[in-house]
């Protein structure tokens, strides 16, 4: 299974990059190297190669991020949706942090605290990725606060893109295709079938958590008037659809993509805590506070999750975010 599953998931890379290339599909190549360092990880380890020689694991992850520093400052792309020099730097610091987990005692002493497992080397990949993921998006962040109001454009397949890229990444996390089947990679993400009454219990409680965040950005607007206007400065133009058809395929695709890849792949090895606070934090189109409620809302899906399933905070998710897109439509 891991040679046929390493040219399978290899294709499909080739073919996201493709596709992004030829402008069908834009941000799709945006996952493959994190794909790729994942499967190629899995692979290894599965071979008995990666347990016997962690610290060349841990110099080709270094190497790999170098690469892309390099790539970027000689080309002058924005792979990570940052300045060139920025994305760089960015790089350098996790190829740093790599190769501070060549050695044992670096490694277990960096690891364990996440909950990953110091000898594999799909979580020394999946702890370079989170450093990588946090060092962006503060830039970002940073970047946000000088920018003016502005609608983002929206185009149908923009959904398809976002959903394909989160499905990819948690697929190749759990391994699916190299030490998973689907049906072994289903029941480790957790998703399962949902009764029409645990339908209705997973609607129930995401229009609740619509009326608590609904509370909660009231009272933002009382004691923080200024962050709070600055909330929603940046929102969605669809192009060539509806408005209520846009919304809809915005909260199917996070609400499917990002429940599969941080409740479904991350939560059971991360934790709750940890899991909801890479998702929050990914959002840095909102202030602080706004964040801040983000974290509340994944901690809180996180801890439906682990009473229920991924698939029912799926329906949560795409609920709750249905709600507040036609709230806004509305009024």
């Amino acid at each position: 299974m891991p040679a046929r599953g390493l040219l399978v998931w290899l294709l499909l890379s080739v073919a996201f990059v493709a596709l992004d290339l030829g402008g069908v599909a834009e941000g799709l190549a945006l996952p493959v190297p994190l794909i790729v360092a994942v499967v190629v990880a899995r692979v290894l380890r599965h071979k008995g190669w990666a347990r016997n020689h962690p610290t060349w694991v841990a110099v080709s992850v270094a190497a790999a991020c170098a690469a892309l520093a390099a790539v970027t400052w000689i080309f002058q792309v924005e792979p990570l949706g940052l300045a060139p020099a920025e994305t760089a730097a960015v790089a350098l610091v996790v190829a740093a942090f790599a190769l501070l987990l060549a050695p044992a005692r670096l490694r277990a002493v960096l690891l364990r605290p996440l909950g990953l497992d110091p000898a594999s080397p799909v979580h020394a990949v999946t702890a370079a990725a989170m450093l990588l993921t946090v060092l962006s998006s503060i830039v970002l962040f940073v970047e946000l606060q000088e920018e003016p109001s502005a609608s983002i454009p929206f185009h149908a397949t923009d959904s398809l893109v976002a959903v394909a890229s989160d499905l990819a990444l948690a697929l190749a996390g759990v391994g699916f295709l190299l030490t998973r089947d689907l049906r072994a990679a289903l029941a480790r993400l957790d998703l399962r079938p949902l009764r029409l009454p645990q339908v209705g219990w997973a609607v129930a409680t995401a229009l609740a958590f619509n009326v608590v965040v609904a509370g909660m950005e009231w009272t933002e607007s009382l004691v923080l008037p200024g962050v709070h206007a600055l909330e929603g400065r940046f929102d969605y133009e669809f192009v060539g659809i509806p408005p209520v058809v846009g919304a809809a395929l915005v909260s199917l695709a996070a609400g499917v993509g990002e429940e599969v890849l941080f409740r479904g792949a991350l939560q059971p090895r991360l934790g709750v805590g940890l899991s909801a606070a890479l998702f929050a934090i990914l959002h840095v189109q909102y202030q602080i506070p706004g964040i801040l409620m983000i974290l509340a809302v994944g901690v809180a899906l996180g801890f439906v999750k682990q009473r229920t399933s991924t698939t029912f905070t799926i329906v949560v998710h795409v609920i709750y975010d249905l709600a507040a897109f036609l709230a806004d439509i509305w009024t």
